[in-house]
């Protein structure tokens, strides 16, 4: 028997060198430490390195780079899948745009590349980047597919074309990994950077997939949209620590009106059988129904919802990092929607009793669950391919001869334009006739369409009988015309009526123009872009004015905060950013010069995603900014350096005492602690520092919480009104409110007279007649009747908002301070309220 054995062996080696087998390392063996391990993790580098080892030595894999990341990495896709499907990957491609969008196809030939196709699934790991388990898994998971020759695989790999991205967010898996490391062994191991783990939007990243403002989110979009059409996206996450083990599908209420039921219908199908197969391998603590809903579509996968994609999600509880964690059985918490209070009920049948979790428990879980959706999608590759055709045709025929009409003269023009090529790189059909663009509602995403150019009512469920309904996981509106100050309608239009539009393209878009004869160049203060062009002319050597009132020149009629350009090449400018110049003989009487403004932006250690929202809007509109620390603002002199400071949505304990704040009565007051060149605030000196900037002639802007500071520190008559009122009385989640808009105060130069803004928090401010020694103007408040208020979306309490102020400002001193009570930039989304931030900045050199 034992000499039988030696005799076979030879053979066995040969067969599996044939196939590459043994000639590819497991990443243990490739990187030299064992993956998964207490205390060690691989940072992104080196997980590309080892999918390019894999590609090199396996036939199963290829890798792709999708572009470059924000930071200037590459960011790459593993393809992998039987050598025969890669071989012939163009063909499986071109099924899967065809099912993706299947029209003037028969029921036969639907059905003939059915058959034929594979399912195709997309699979993203470590969008955020202290969720580091996938991105550790997706190598063991790539090792397995590539070199695993027995019957289950190689038929799953038959069926399925898997894209495996191992990070989203490249940039921020390397900042955690370097920042863990350099931790190991004191007491901040495991423990958060004082920086946003994304340059800009930290863990908004996965906020961004309707507006694709950021690099990683539109080389993947392309990627799904324009290349591969994926039929089913998984996207891996991780949660918190004290509660289940892991989320899988189904999601919780409430649902998106605009998804069609087959979507659910696949995701509870395979989300099931994750848990199934999660149980099996006795793997406690898995649950579904559960704080996850399934309505709004700003993330990777919930945007795909909308376009006929099965869109999974999978959260695991998280160790520190690669740092495991001790839970206390008395620390199992519920708390959320689906799972009140921590035990056993039917969406949570085998609850986790506490103990040691790990970085290798997090893998494992992610594992067993991606070895069953790629399970379930071979299983089912022709219902999954035929689902999606047939999502697309009833998306098709609910349509009917509706559009979203977009005229293209607009008080912003460019931004209409905006929204036209934004449909467009969603693969979105956009036509273009005299006047207009048109978006028809006949096409495969038609129902995406419909959910992003409509206003949001948020579906009032119940979990039971009273008065209260779900509360929204995220915001509750996300209407484009109404964030991007776009005047746009739904209409109903008969054949003949659109003979002569055309399919978009850049020849359609606005072009700039000079008019007129002069040196002298009048410029509407109507265009968020016009910024861009006079904050160039600032850098340089021109010379910008602004006008304080209005005037008629070259036949035109000009409103108050038209700028007034000189010096500069105007045709250049007018191409560059496809804006409409008016050349004038000399420049109108009463303009205010223009200088450049120096821009400081509170950074808080405490990291702060409105401040790199902030930041990323900012840079793009060519603002001269500076982050400003503690440090900064505690040494004081900060009129020398700055002629304007930003506080970002950040509160005042934050801001002074860099802890985070208590946010109910009795709550824990612990929280893990910097290391000391990060802890702390801008203390009473930096109080104090910011008062001497606006007394001597510095501007103070802030941005909803930033306004805690002000109306607590500064002796300024303001309060906000609803600091003390009960989530009951008040709640918006974030939705789109009604403001009316004092026309004449410069930070609404260039606004209409009422303008949707972005509320996400509970404040109104309330102010008083002043003394003698300051000045106040309320520039936006809310309608009288509060049927008026609520745009887009949902909030309880509308009436305590009725005749309170959403923006004041003051004059102190030499110096001026701005409260915005919402986010006009939020999220790089609402550029229809930019140009009040703006001009707010503005006003600081003015």
């Amino acid at each position: 028997m034992h000499l039988r054995r030696i005799a076979v062996l030879p053979v066995v080696f040969l067969l599996l060198c044939s196939l590459g087998v043994a000639q590819v390392p497991t990443p243990s063996q490739f990187l030299g430490f064992e993956v998964g391990a207490d205390r060690k993790v691989a940072d992104y580098k080196q997980i590309v390195s080892y999918f390019n080892e894999l590609a090199k030595r396996s036939p199963r894999v290829q890798v792709e780079n999708l572009g470059k990341t924000t930071l200037g990495n590459d960011m790459v896709m593993a393809v992998i899948s039987s050598e025969q499907n890669l071989k012939n990957k163009k063909r499986y491609q071109e099924i899967a745009r065809k099912l993706a969008d299947p029209r003037g196809l028969t029921k036969e030939q639907i059905e003939a590349l059915v058959k034929e196709g594979r399912t195709i699934v997309l699979v993203t790991c470590n969008i955020h980047s202290t969720e580091i388990g996938a991105s550790q898994m997706a190598m063991e998971w790539a090792y397995t597919l590539a070199t695993t020759n027995d019957l289950v695989t190689r038929e799953r790999l038959d069926n399925v074309i898997l894209l495996l991205v191992p990070s989203l967010n490249p940039d921020g898996q390397i900042m955690e990994t370097e920042w863990y490391r350099k931790q190991l062994g004191s007491k901040f191991e495991g423990g958060r950077m004082p920086w946003l783990y994304h340059h800009y939007v930290g863990h908004d990243n996965n906020r961004d997939w309707y507006m694709l403002t950021q690099k990683e989110s539109q080389a993947m979009s392309r990627a799904v949209y324009h290349t591969w059409f994926p039929q089913v996206w998984l996207d891996e996450h991780q949660m918190g620590q004290t509660g289940p083990r892991m989320f899988v599908p189904p999601y919780s209420d409430p649902m998106g009106r605009n998804i069609n039921p087959l979507v659910f219908r696949g995701v509870n199908l395979i989300g099931m059988n994750m848990a199934w197969r999660l149980e099996e391998a006795k793997k406690p603590g898995v649950i579904y129904a559960y704080s996850f809903d399934a309505y709004w579509p700003g993330g990777t996968k919930n945007t795909a919802w909308f376009k006929n994609i099965y869109g999974l999600l999978t959260e695991v509880a998280s160790a520190r990092m690669a740092t495991p964690v001790d839970v206390s059985p008395t620390e199992l918490t519920g708390g959320s929607k689906g799972l009140v209070e921590y035990g056993q009920t039917t969406n949570y049948p085998n609850p986790w009793k506490g103990g040691r979790w790990t970085l290798r428990d997090i893998m494992d879980y992610e594992r067993i669950a991606s070895d069953a959706l790629l399970e379930s999608c071979s299983k089912y590759r022709e219902d999954l391919q035929r689902g999606t055709a047939t999502m697309a045709l009833d998306a098709v025929k609910a349509g009917g001869d509706d559009y979203y009409r977009i005229p293209m003269q607009q008080r912003d023009r460019n931004a209409a334009a905006r929204i036209a090529k934004l449909m467009r790189e969603h693969n979105v059909d956009v036509l273009a006739g005299s006047d207009a663009y048109w978006i028809p509602l006949a096409q495969p995403y038609g129902k995406f369409v419909d959910e992003l150019m409509g206003a949001q009512r948020y579906p009032k469920v119940k979990a039971v009988a009273g008065p209260n309904i779900i509360a929204p996981y995220d915001v509750a509106a996300w209407s484009l015309p109404m964030m991007m100050g776009v005047a746009a309608e739904r209409v109903t239009v008969p054949a003949e009526e659109r003979k002569q539009w055309r399919p978009l393209t850049d020849a359609d878009l606005p072009q700039g123009q000079v008019t007129g004869r002069g040196n002298v160049f009048a410029l509407a203060h109507d265009q968020n872009d016009a910024f861009k062009l006079v904050n160039e002319v600032l850098r340089g050597k021109g010379k910008v004015s602004v006008a304080k009132q209005a005037f008629t020149a070259e036949g035109k009629q000009f409103t108050p905060g038209t700028f007034v350009i000189e010096g500069a090449d105007a045709e250049a400018l007018a191409k560059k950013y496809t804006l409409p110049l008016t050349a004038l003989a000399q420049a109108p009487q009463g303009t205010s010069p223009m200088k450049t403004v120096r821009v400081g932006l509170y950074k808080p250690w405490l990291a702060s995603m409105d401040e790199g929202w902030t930041r990323f809007v900012l840079e793009q509109y060519g603002f001269e900014m500076k982050n400003v620390d503690n440090k900064t603002v505690r040494a004081g002199n900060l009129n020398t350096a700055f002629d304007v400071i930003v506080i970002p949505d950040v509160e005042k304990e934050v801001i002074i005492d860099g802890k985070p704040p208590r946010r109910d009565e009795g709550a824990m007051r612990y929280w893990a602690e910097f290391p000391s060149e990060y802890a702390g605030g801008i203390g009473r000196e930096g109080v104090t520092a910011l008062k001497t900037f606006v007394e001597q002639g510095g501007t103070v802007v802030t941005l909803a919480s930033g306004g805690e500071l002000i109306a607590d520190e500064f002796n300024v008559p303001v309060r906000n009104a609803l600091a003390r009122v009960r989530s009951d009385e008040f709640s918006c989640p974030g939705s789109l409110l009604r403001v009316n808009l004092d026309t004449t105060h410069p930070l609404n130069w260039g606004m209409a007279e009422t303008a949707a803004a972005f509320v996400g928090e509970a404040i109104a401010y309330q102010t008083a007649v002043p003394g003698a020694e300051l000045d106040r103007a309320v520039v936006a408040w809310y309608p009288e009747d509060e049927e008026d208020i609520l745009l887009s979306g949902w909030m309880r309490g509308a009436d305590k908002l009725t005749r309170r102020a959403a923006a004041v400002t003051f004059n102190v001193g030499k110096g001026k301070i701005v409260m915005f009570g919402f986010r006009p930039q939020f999220r790089a989304q609402t550029e229809g309220t930019y140009k009040m931030l703006f001009n707010a900045l503005h006003w600081a050199g003015m």
